[in-house]
């Protein structure tokens, strides 16, 4: 049995943001060009630009497109501002390092300067790509905000006829290799459905339940159903309908424009402290952990979620991989072997929803355990003990608070990197006797909201019997009570709509539970 070890690669720390010296333009203009640091090519990637005295709204920028906070910077940009000094943060998704500087300009100056963007990691070289499985449509050029923050696949709610991108022909479209981009993502109510046509769309009045029932009658599978807000009162419904494909772990209660403080449209937080910045995040996610130790095996999804914010587009982002890469590791911890990067969409949605994946709005991780990627099912019989080995790579920008291991809710592994480091990146591996599951996950400390990263997870099917806990059911059915005093307060019409889905779903729990340990 091979050495167990959960293997860092610190590539780019919080505090290691370069910071450019001031550049004192000698006029009133400057022209800002940016290369990739290790190619010498010329990158587009988002900037925000500030006036010193006031950080906390980043400039409009004239002939720019807009990119959620600032704007794109399409290879090179002419700026034509107000005399005075400026700072600017250029980023380009979570994978290159954060660029900072300054600059000021006077009237009649003019001066040229460029910028080397340095990348911490490729995910897609090392088998991993990147995909927002939400985006609301707009009229700014999705394309060209997708090549600014390094993103291979965007999932877009319907078609909006795109602006014309300022200072690039039509002939000289903005290119990332892959692009994969669909625009058949339908939200209702909470729910995101994909692959419907106008055809086989449920009618727009029709209750979420009703959408649910409907298009699992439809011969299509192409056609998922993903829970977008996982806070919504109806959830123990869906939930109890067997029909959902994912959920989304990261959305729109995660994004860099506000704090979002409270849950919309919800169950609000019951075991921690309202308000706190972190408080919707985690929350989000012990609804989720609920979720697999109810016996369900839903992947997560990450993306922008369907409140149109400021935030970038891939902000919160899924990664995905194939599980046939292989993902054994050289002694230079950067450097896979045969990690071939998923090569179609349907491969990419497919692997998706297979939870091959990793969701994060923050920290780069590449995660096996026993060498198989999130998504893999263990399976032995009882008596028997898997001995399994977890392995995890990592690149982060923000300090790291903590990176865990957890096996049926409960941390199997806990520590800070310096312990880890200390430690020689040797960890006891997982002795696992029953079914259930884990994920590996990393949290930073970050202020203004949870910015991390988790694994899809891993599960353990002993007898092919799932893991399903008393607890975590009884968590649905009071959420569910709850749900059913706020439906008697709607008119008795609206009320009858609802009443077949809470019986049915009433039944399954109370099966559930029968069959719960």
């Amino acid at each position: 049995m091979r050495t167990s070890a959960l293997v860092f690669s610190i590539l780019a720390v919080f505090w290691a943001i370069p910071e450019l010296s001031q550049v004192r333009a000698a006029g009133g203009l400057m022209d800002l060009t940016v290369h990739d640091e290790a190619t010498g090519d010329l990158v587009t990637t988002r900037v925000e630009i500030f006036r010193t005295e006031r950080t906390d709204k980043p400039m409009p920028i004239r002939m720019t497109v807009p990119a959620g906070m600032g704007v794109v910077l399409d290879r090179s940009v002419e700026l034509s501002l107000p005399n005075g000094a400026y700072t600017f943060r250029m980023v380009r998704g979570p994978e290159y390092r954060i660029v900072t500087g300054n600059f000021a300009l006077e009237k009649t100056s003019i001066d040229d300067h460029n910028v080397d963007l340095p990348r911490m990691i490729d995910m897609r070289a090392r088998g991993w790509t990147s995909g927002d499985c939400y985006i609301p449509s707009s009229s700014h050029s999705l394309p060209l905000r997708m090549v600014s923050e390094d993103l291979h696949v965007a999932a877009v709610a319907g078609h909006v006829d795109a602006k014309p991108i300022p200072n690039r022909s039509p002939d000289d479209p903005p290119i990332i290799d892959p692009m994969w981009i669909r625009e058949d993502v339908k939200a209702h109510d909470g729910l995101a459905v994909y692959g419907l046509t106008d055809e086989t769309t449920p009618p727009a009045d029709a209750i979420a339940s009703q959408w649910i029932a409907a298009t699992s009658q439809l011969e299509d599978s192409e056609i998922k159903v993903a829970i977008e807000n996982p806070f919504a009162w109806a959830l123990p419904i869906w939930l109890s309908s067997e029909k959902i494909d994912g959920c989304f772990l990261l959305g729109d209660w995660l994004r860099l424009d506000r704090k979002i403080l409270s849950v919309k449209d919800g169950r609000e937080t019951q075991s921690l402290i309202k308000g706190t910045t972190q408080a919707t995040g985690q929350w989000a996610e012990q609804i989720y952990w609920n979720m697999l130790e109810a016996g369900f095996r839903i992947p997560p999804l990450a993306g922008s979620g369907d409140d149109r914010s400021a935030s970038p587009v891939g902000y919160n982002r899924l990664y995905a991989a194939d599980p046939l890469a292989g993902y054994e590791y050289t002694d230079d911890p950067d450097e896979a072997l045969e990690a071939r990067p998923l090569t179609n969409e349907k491969a990419w949605w497919r692997a998706v929803w297979s939870g091959q994946s990793v969701a994060t709005n923050g920290p780069m991780m590449r995660p096996t355990l026993d060498g198989e990627i999130p998504g893999h099912v263990f399976t032995a019989t009882a008596g028997d003990a898997l001995e399994l080995h977890p392995e995890v790579h990592l690149a982060v920008r923000d300090q790291v608070d903590y990176l865990e291991v957890v096996h049926n809710g409960k941390v199997h592994y806990k520590a800070k990197l310096d312990e880890f480091a200390r430690a020689g990146g040797v960890i006891t591996p997982l002795v696992i006797r029953e079914s259930g599951w884990v994920v590996m996950r990393v949290v930073t400390l970050f202020d203004d909201h949870y910015r991390f990263a988790t694994s899809a997870p891993w599960y353990f099917e002993f007898d092919g019997q799932p893991r399903i806990t008393t607890e975590a059911v009884m968590f649905f059915q009071d959420w569910q009570t709850e749900h059913e005093e706020r439906l008697k307060k709607l008119p008795p019409g609206e009320l009858a709509r609802h009443i077949p889905f809470v019986k049915a779903a009433r039944t399954f729990w109370n099966d559930r539970l029968a069959k719960s340990r």
